[in-house]
């Protein structure tokens, strides 16, 4: 499996280094969820009396959790003003009860996903997944599509008090898989995965097919682009 990339953005190549963890996103990175966020979403807007918007505009809204894009749904064609609290509520609560409904019904894995959970495995490696996905949509989710066993940990939206790009999700993580940052591998396909990796000392490694909110990844602060998660346990294992 070939990289992509493996020293990027002017960010000096990090030593070899050996790692017992790996922390993975799961919208955009494991998993293709705009199907199913887009179909709940739209419900919403239909709901509430609006049009539906293009999936490809709504794939631009997904990486800051439920409400973040609950809120970009409402404002995408209205005053951010107008948007009273009261609305906002019926929105959540739609948004929230449609995804419930659909949740997994459409999503696909990426390829190259299992393929690269189970290198990771016969490595050794301890798995966590860090999403700013509410734990009431990840853990059905990873269920549903088979993915909860390879992982040790899971970290959601709203599991600390702070999301990514926030720092704590990805300490955490690695507190609950007992390594520490320097011996740990975050892999995203957004910018909220590397600031928050950056931040707590991890190294990052970057996804090309995720959704990164409409931008490139070639912009990210990252270590390395892999063009599979197969291609990341390949770069754990090179070092």
């Amino acid at each position: 499996m070939s990289l992509s990339r493996t020293a990027l953005n002017n960010t000096p190549a990090r030593k070899s280094q050996s790692f017992d963890a790996v922390l993975l996103d799961l919208d955009g990175t494991l998993m293709d969820t705009i199907p199913d966020l887009a179909n709940a979403a739209n419900t919403m807007r239909q709901e509430l009396g609006l049009s539906s918007l293009p999936q490809a505009q709504i794939a631009t809204f997904i990486g800051k959790g439920a409400k973040n894009l609950v809120m970009r749904m409402l404002t995408a064609d209205a005053d951010p003003a107008s948007i009273s609290p009261e609305l906002f509520e019926r929105a959540r609560e739609s948004y929230f009860r449609n995804l419930h409904r659909v949740n997994g019904d459409q999503s696909v894995m990426f390829d190259g996903v299992i393929s690269g959970l189970e290198l990771m495995k016969s490595m050794g490696l301890r798995l966590a997944v860090v999403t700013n996905k509410a734990t009431e949509f990840t853990l059905p989710l990873l269920k549903r599509t088979g993915l909860a066993p390879y992982f040790q940990a899971v970290v959601c939206g709203d599991t600390l008090p702070q999301a990514k790009p926030h720092p704590a999700p990805m300490l955490h993580a690695c507190s609950l898989l007992k390594s520490t940052p320097a011996r740990s591998v975050a892999v995203g396909d957004s910018i909220n995965d590397a600031q928050s990796a950056r931040a707590a000392g991890c190294s990052v490694l970057a996804v090309p097919y995720g959704y990164n909110e409409g931008q490139s990844v070639q912009t990210l602060d990252v270590d390395a682009i892999v063009d599979s998660i197969e291609a990341a346990a390949h770069w754990v294992a090179a070092r």
